[in-house]
């Protein structure tokens, strides 16, 4: 059965994690991969600002198969597109992948990625460490596409953000639990997340997500009897203190058209402004596409509350 703890609150980040061990799930791919040195680590640090109005790559260094594409400027020269590209696809035993990203004063981004990743089945836990930091006025929009959740899978993963109280962000993320299609009906994992958000070095929302055991998805506390989940949540200055009538009733419009889920099969969903800033879409569904699709549509819906009044969906998206 699958167990999840969730909590907000305010205690100490998740500790820190082992030295990787290089591992697998089974003797021969153990044999095979030891043959190539183990397990793959692989990290990109990148920094961007803006140079003449447009949003740049200043500094980019990689470890391993992790990269960002060229950028490109579908709506002007600020923000900037990207795509992260992983070539592996997919984390095994022992993988490590690690991204720090730094926006400075002013800069945007919007990034995503070309596919759907993969946790595979693991002896030695996958680790992944995220770390995204934006000054005044920078915006990161960080959508990632879903990620496909094997047998046996085993993760540590971390999220941080450092926001200064004038930035704006939104991260979206997918999982899938098992191949249905393949008469997957309930999975063992063994996944430890955690995503923290921080404003002017004050912790702002943490969000642990405990999913240990075999995950029989039925019950209501749990997802439902559904196999795939989705968060999307954004921080905008805009959004903190008292709003006025009209930006009110504005953003009551908007989360009763992303909880009325009618058009999206088997999706169900909810949505939640905190008071600080904070705005938070959780949904849960039987179709990786239809979910998918329904925190697409709730992103452009919000995103003028992230002063981008244009719905320009990333163009990797539509292939």
């Amino acid at each position: 059965m699958l167990v999840i703890v969730q909590h907000f609150s305010l205690e100490s980040p998740m500790s820190d994690m082992p030295p990787l061990k290089p591992s697998t799930a089974s003797a021969a791919c153990e044999a095979e991969i030891l043959a190539y040195g183990g397990a793959w680590e692989a990290a990109l640090s990148l920094r961007l600002g803006l140079r003449r109005g447009r949003c740049v790559v200043l500094n980019q260094d990689h470890r391993g198969p992790l990269r960002l594409q060229k950028l490109f400027w579908p709506e002007g020269p600020n923000p900037a597109h990207g795509i992260v590209l992983h070539p592996p696809g997919g984390l095994a035993s022992g993988d490590e992948l690690t991204l720090s990203l730094e926006l400075e004063p002013g800069a945007a981004l919007v990034m995503t990625t070309p596919g759907a990743g993969k946790w595979y089945r693991a002896k030695t836990p996958i680790r992944q460490a995220f770390a995204f930091e934006l000054g005044a006025g920078a915006s990161l929009e960080w959508l990632p596409q879903e990620t496909l959740i094997f047998e046996g899978a085993a993760l540590r993963s971390r999220t941080d953000w450092h926001l200064d109280e004038d930035a704006f962000a939104a991260s979206m993320e997918i999982l899938v639990f098992g191949r249905k299609e393949s008469g997957e009906s309930h999975i063992a994992v063994d996944l430890h997340q955690c995503t923290s958000v921080y404003v002017n070095r004050q912790l702002l929302y943490r969000d642990p997500m405990h999913y240990v055991g075999r995950n029989t998805l039925s019950g209501a506390a749990v997802m439902a009897g559904k196999h795939v989940s989705g968060l999307l949540w954004l921080y905008s200055p805009r959004l903190r203190g008292r709003l006025s009538t009209s930006e009110a009733e504005m953003l009551d419009q908007s989360l009763a058209a992303i909880e009325s889920t009618e058009s999206f099969t088997g999706v169900l969903a909810g949505a939640s402004c905190l008071g600080n800033g904070m705005l938070i879409i959780r949904s849960v569904g039987d179709d990786p596409e239809a979910l998918r699709t329904h925190l697409q549509q709730a992103w452009l819906l919000l995103r003028p509350w992230l002063d981008r009044p244009l719905a320009h969906p990333p163009r990797i998206w539509a292939t």
